[in-house]
């Protein structure tokens, strides 16, 4: 899979999220702890921008940063190994 095909993929997924979010928002969405998506940003790696005491991301850069760290193979397959259709 190519990281077009993880943007767009991830475009339809995310397509009900805001264009801006708050770390807090950002791991809701990502099913992440709010400590790993402080700690993304203040790492630099999920680029975020001060804003009042807090920080906001925007949702372009949260599908880059996931584009980006994804893996192609589906999370059933970490599970239960080989592929469920070659048994």
């Amino acid at each position: 899979m190519t990281t077009e095909q993880k943007t767009n993929g991830l475009r339809r997924l995310l397509r009900d999220c805001p264009e801006v979010l708050t770390p807090i928002q950002a791991a809701r969405w990502t099913h992440q702890s709010k400590n790993t998506v402080y700690a993304l940003i203040h790492s630099g790696a999920l680029p975020a921008y001060p804003y009042r005491g807090g920080f906001l991301i925007s949702k372009s850069d949260l599908i880059d940063y996931l584009a980006a760290h994804t893996d192609d193979k589906p999370a059933w397959q970490d599970r239960f190994g080989k592929d469920r259709h070659e048994q």
